[in-house]
């Protein structure tokens, strides 16, 4: 999942928080001396919010404040103090840039929760240098390296590296090519890269090209914003992603398809020797299971499903489903989330097999939040698909 996804849920829960209206009273008076109980959102809502307050603070605040106090070889404890200090401003500006939809008030609130989570790793990595040097000694190095990670970091989230995948089958006639985009969020990231990820599919000259959701990440994006959709020389499909669900659905859909791109909703299409199924997004685990028994597809073609999140694979299997294609993991985009994504999902990023049926989990070609990655690159798989001979 995305490393800022946390960030997300906190301002989503805020939201609950804050348009949550006490219940009138059965009377239907508009005052009453009753005390009324929280209801369950508020309790969570608030529970959530304690439990934001402290991850900006391990994440954002206390790193900070601990290589600003090497730097200036000051006391760890004064400034450790001031980290929680400063945490609720931190917090309350953090939420108010994200629910914004000005991206100049978002884009530098994302890049700093990115920044300063591989300054955390950073820090501590560099911790035990203080047995051998001096806390300014200690701090220049750390912030020395926490640059160069965060220039490494611009790179492999901005550079889209080619992954290619080659599968047989009895089932095809001829030699298919396929490109997967996953996760690209225009929202957090800009048209210009929409554009670029088109041209760099243009140019394996694909059958069709395959997006697993997270097209986009916000209700601000038009049908212009994705206008490079357009330029595709060949025909895409889309399964909706959670980001999609998030935003005003209909609204997304119509930009999509504007653009030439057909969305697959629980149901399939055919393509030549080939069969393309997509299932919308769910948080149930089961939604492939309760979902592959409604949707009619050629028995002997081969099949292709796609669907945002890696879960449900053993239900693909089961339903004959010769390739899974997925996303939404990130790989974890900055590391070390990828070992607090791999407890939900464990097949959290790669190609996985059994027989000769497959998985493909993306990392994603485009990242949510900050424009960063450490430990991952944005992809896109060049997927072959021939006869088996």
């Amino acid at each position: 999942m995305e490393p800022a996804y946390t960030l997300y849920r906190f301002s989503h829960s805020v939201t609950l928080l804050t348009t949550n209206k006490p219940a009138a009273n059965s009377s239907g008076a508009k005052h009453s001396t009753n005390r009324q109980k929280p209801s369950g959102s508020s309790v969570r809502s608030w529970r959530f919010l304690a439990i934001a307050s402290v991850v900006i603070w391990l994440v954002v605040s206390a790193p900070l404040l601990i290589l600003l106090s090497w730097l200036l070889d000051k006391s760890l404890s004064a400034f450790l103090i001031a980290s929680v200090l400063v945490t609720p401003f931190v917090t309350a500006w953090m939420w108010y840039s994200v629910q914004s939809a000005n991206s100049v008030l978002k884009w530098p609130a994302m890049q700093l929760l990115g920044a300063t989570t591989i300054l955390l790793s950073v820090v501590v990595a560099c911790a035990p240098l203080l047995w051998f040097t001096d806390r300014t000694t200690t701090g220049i190095i750390t912030l020395a390296i926490w640059a160069l990670l965060c220039l490494y970091g611009v790179f492999c989230a901005t550079a889209i590296k080619t992954i290619p995948l080659n599968f047989k089958s009895k089932a095809v006639s001829r030699k298919y090519r396929f490109v997967q985009i996953s996760d690209i969020h225009i929202g957090s990231r800009s048209t210009q890269f929409m554009q670029r990820v088109v041209d760099q599919c243009n140019s394996h000259e694909p059958d069709g090209v395959l997006i697993t959701g997270d097209l986009l990440d916000s209700s601000s994006v038009t049908a212009e914003e994705l206008r490079p959709l357009a330029d595709l020389q060949c025909p895409a499909w889309m399964c909706l992603g959670n980001h999609e669900r998030y935003v005003d659905l209909q609204a997304a859909i119509a930009a999509v398809e504007n653009n030439g791109v057909e969305i697959l909703r629980n149901r399939s299409i055919t393509f030549h020797d080939l069969c393309i199924l997509g299932i919308d997004d769910a948080d149930d685990k089961r939604q492939i299971g309760r979902k592959l028994p409604h949707i009619d597809w050629p028995t002997d073609a081969y099949t292709i499903l796609l669907y945002h999140r890696p879960s449900g694979w053993d239900d693909a299997v089961a339903h004959s489903v010769d390739l899974m294609l997925s996303g939404h993991t990130h790989g974890g985009q900055i590391w070390p989330f990828g070992l607090l994504v791999k407890l939900q999902f464990r097949r959290m990023l790669g190609l996985f097999s059994q027989a000769n049926q497959h998985l493909y989990v993306s990392a994603g070609t485009g990242t949510w939040g900050p424009t960063l990655r450490l430990g991952t690159r944005c992809e896109m798989a060049v997927i072959e698909i021939g006869p088996d001979d």
